[in-house]
């Protein structure tokens, strides 16, 4: 249902995130819809709007963050209407007993990791000006793959190979153990409405290691394949051992295999980022995470 406040949000989003457009759809299965987010009670002031939520149930078999809120997206409006509505949200959170407020990395069904702080100004210098600091910086990235040539390296030590169908709960399982409960939600949806050959895995002694795997990423067929490369996980006990080039290089060309000529992802470290810029990757956008403690 299309209410009143969502057209307002809607209306304001579009004003404001020129470079980031929505619509209706992403706002409803991301944040009004999305079963895991409780939004708070006020979420527009004027033109601003900010989309602040608890979690409403517990995610998978991540720990239930019941002290901790998340703004998945805001626009700023008129002069200090932004600045007010966070402060009677952060008021609210004080009085629910919330430690933590970030913007905006919740799981599943997060718009962005961060804030764009080049393109979106105002946001940022808001969030400052309401106690928020910057915790971290992730990076987006791209790639036309269509353009190079990646070598596949043999090495017998090292399985790389599409998922097999008979190894579908043992990777799973595998995932659990390892890797946050936001892998196994995108891994599971591949597997369940996407194809096998969009997962690719490494076995070091007929064991799982790695695994990485590519899906649209984003509305209704989200885990149909598609652009967006990702999740891309190594085991602790198996990382320095060359297994997440191999698994690079293995997933790119399974992509290109399928017509696939452009890649992107939304969210790397500066440290990892050096292994995209080696197979033709370039760094697009840099978003600021930021938290509140309260």
């Amino acid at each position: 249902m299309i209410t009143e406040e969502k057209i307002q949000v809607l209306n304001s989003w579009n004003s404001y995130f020129k470079y980031d457009p929505t619509d209706s759809g992403s706002l409803e299965r991301k944040f009004f819809g999305n079963p895991f987010i409780k939004p708070v009670s006020t979420l527009t002031n004027g033109k601003a709007y900010s989309l602040m939520g608890l979690r409403s149930t517990r995610f998978l078999y991540a720990p239930f963050e019941k002290n901790i809120a998340w703004i998945l997206s805001a626009a700023p409006g008129d002069e200090d209407e932004l600045s007010n509505l966070l402060e009677r949200q952060i008021e609210e959170c004080k009085k629910l007993g919330i430690k933590r407020v970030y913007y905006s990395n919740f799981s599943p069904g997060y718009f962005f990791p961060g804030i764009d702080r080049e393109k979106y100004a105002e946001v940022f210098d808001s969030l400052i000006q309401a106690g928020f600091k910057e915790d971290s910086v992730a990076l987006a990235m791209e790639a036309e793959i269509g353009e190079h040539w990646y070598e596949e390296k043999k090495d017998d030590s090292v399985a790389i190979k599409c998922l097999g169908e008979t190894e579908k709960q043992e990777f799973l399982e595998f995932i659990e153990k390892n890797f946050p409960a936001d892998c196994f939600y995108r891994a599971n949806g591949v597997l369940s409405e996407g194809s096998l050959q969009q997962v690719i895995v490494a076995k070091v002694n007929g064991k799982f290691a790695g695994y990485a795997m590519y899906a649209a990423g984003e509305g209704p067929m989200e885990f149909a394949p598609g652009e967006r490369f990702g999740c891309f996980e190594v085991s602790e006990t198996h990382r320095s051992m060359g297994i997440g080039t191999k698994l690079l290089v293995r997933t790119l060309n399974s992509m290109k295999a399928n017509g696939i000529r452009h890649t992107y992802f939304l969210w790397t470290s500066e440290k990892a980022s050096h292994l995209y810029l080696r197979f033709g990757f370039k760094i697009t956008r840099q978003f600021s995470i930021m938290v509140l403690k309260l």
